[in-house]
């Protein structure tokens, strides 16, 4: 029976790829109009992959060196991670510091015109060629947002696109320090060994990693970094495939150099893949604590296979497992929904929905969920939904809070020594507010003052950390954004459990699958 069964299946896939020649052969000889056959097995081939997971994928040559780029090299563009969903691009992350990420795009948007042109089954190497461009060169695309009645329109100026990993390092406090990485690249544990030596040597007792819509990159650089903080053999990661060489265990070193205080890690839902291996390891061996949200939900590994053409297809060979077991991989039966779901109020933050999660046991006993994606051990939500004159202000196209800065810049040099004395005492309530509005009224942009009020403690802060960045350096941008990062301020409130954890660990068996 077993062998019938092998070889029905056998016959009816070699009859499908006579008749998928056939239909080719059909297309090329009697289509009305003459066809670029190449495009159109391109599309075939994309498909094809296409139905069987939301990350395997085909590369075509064109987009070798474009993909590399993000790894090796810089280019400029807008600045997202994005997948096509359904005919649309679909946003998975704005990468931190870009056009995009400043206009306030979030995971889960969808840009359905570029240019006042349909977006609809755009193919990913047009995206590339739509969306990428020179450095102050601006682009118009219009936005789904889920939850939103109507779509609505933002101008991007496209920037040159930053490669290194570690965004910003700098002190919060006397004894906090604070790093945010955009993405898993080749040099990122050593970004990250070089930012942690330098606030090690300015007294930092305690560390925010900041890992919010970081859409993931490279495996190994993910382990460097926690094997880091772990001064044991704990499992750090294991995968799970059928081929061989698919399933691996990987394990912490220990090391005289491994860190030993508290470390809060934040994620949001646009933090994917290496950035849910570091988050979820940290959970799992209680050696950090996690706050934010629910992250994306990428645990499938995929290998790149080349092809005689140039090209590349990109296959999922296995699954990835955090130290306690649970798979990262969110559910992917419904395609439209793997990335809707990202859009919907407080998926995570109910009891109910967490009493539908498997749960899971930490190294110390905790329990923590799974289901897809790592659940934090503090639940902060992020609420940037703005009003529509606070977001065409946010998102102009001559970069208002920017320019609104570069007026205030000598004031305010002239008037503060440091940052620290600037931050505690200069604010723009009062009158300053309303010169911003009459500056813009001289712009001749339109708004309404009543919608810039209701958000003006942000837009203030956007202002001023463009004011500190022009001063004090780049670092001072995030630093000044942090007044009003609720998910940030949140998580300065729970060190106190971090070092909990850590002084609970005992030397217990390694954790692993």
């Amino acid at each position: 029976m077993l062998w019938g069964f092998k070889s029905d299946a056998a016959k009816d896939q070699f009859q499908k790829m006579k008749t998928l020649t056939q239909i080719i052969r059909l297309v090329s000889e009697n289509y009305v109009e003459e066809v670029d056959m190449n495009e159109i097995l391109e599309g075939a081939i994309i498909g094809m992959l296409d139905k069987l997971d939301p990350h395997s994928s085909y590369i075509s040559s064109e987009q070798f060196e474009l993909i590399n780029e993000q790894f090796d090299g810089a280019f400029e563009g807008i600045g997202i991670e994005f997948n096509i969903l359904e005919g649309y691009i679909t946003i998975i992350s704005p990468i931190p510091g870009t056009p995009s990420d400043r206009a306030g795009l979030q995971t889960g948007d969808k840009i359905v015109r570029i240019n006042d042109e349909s977006a609809y089954k755009i193919t990913q190497k047009d995206v590339l060629e739509k969306l990428r461009g020179p450095k102050g060169t601006p682009v118009d695309v219009t936005i789904s947002r889920p939850g939103f009645d109507e779509d609505f329109e933002v101008t991007l100026v496209r920037d040159k696109i930053p490669i290194v990993s570690v965004m910003a390092s700098f002190m919060i406090d006397d004894e906090t320090g604070y790093i945010k990485v955009s993405r898993f690249s080749r040099n990122t544990a050593k970004e990250i060994d070089e930012s942690l030596s330098k606030l090690e040597s300015l007294g930092m007792q305690q560390l925010l990693l900041d890992l919010r819509n970081n859409g993931g990159g490279m495996m190994d650089q993910a382990i460097s970094i926690v094997d880091m903080f772990v001064s044991s053999r704990d499992t750090i990661l294991f995968t799970k495939g059928k081929i061989p060489g698919s399933s691996e265990v990987y394990r912490a070193r220990k090391s005289n150099r491994d860190k030993d205080y508290p470390v809060v890690v934040l994620i949001n839902r646009g933090s994917a893949s290496a950035s849910e291996i570091v988050s979820g390891a940290f959970q799992d061996l209680d050696r950090g604590l996690v706050v934010g949200e629910t992250s994306f939900g990428k645990g499938l590994v995929q290998r790149q296979y080349p092809l005689r053409d140039g090209s590349a297809a990109r296959i999922t060979i296995a699954r990835y497992y955090t130290p306690s077991g649970r798979l990262i991989q969110r559910p992917y039966e419904d395609i439209g929904d793997y990335y809707t779901d990202l859009g919907r109020d407080n998926r995570e933050a109910t009891d109910s929905t967490l009493a539908q999660k498997p749960v899971f046991t930490t190294k110390n006993g905790r329990s923590v969920y799974g289901g897809g994606g790592i659940t934090p051990d503090v639940f902060s939500e992020l609420d940037v939904n703005f009003n529509k004159s606070t977001r065409e202000i946010l998102s102009h196209p001559d970069r208002l809070t920017f320019k609104f800065a570069g007026e205030l810049k000598s004031e305010i040099q002239e008037q503060f020594e440091n940052y620290d004395d600037f931050t505690t005492s200069y604010d723009l309530n009062g009158k300053r507010m309303e010169n911003f509005f009459h500056w813009l009224e001289n712009q001749e942009i339109e708004f309404e003052s009543e919608e810039l009020e209701e958000n003006w403690g942000y837009i203030q802060n956007r202002i001023l950390a463009n004011v500190a960045s022009s001063i004090w350096g780049k670092e001072y941008l995030y630093k000044k954004l942090l007044d009003t990062d609720k998910q940030a301020q949140d998580a300065l409130l729970h060190f106190h459990e971090a070092r909990e954890l850590i002084g609970a660990l005992s030397p217990s068996v390694p954790v692993s699958e």
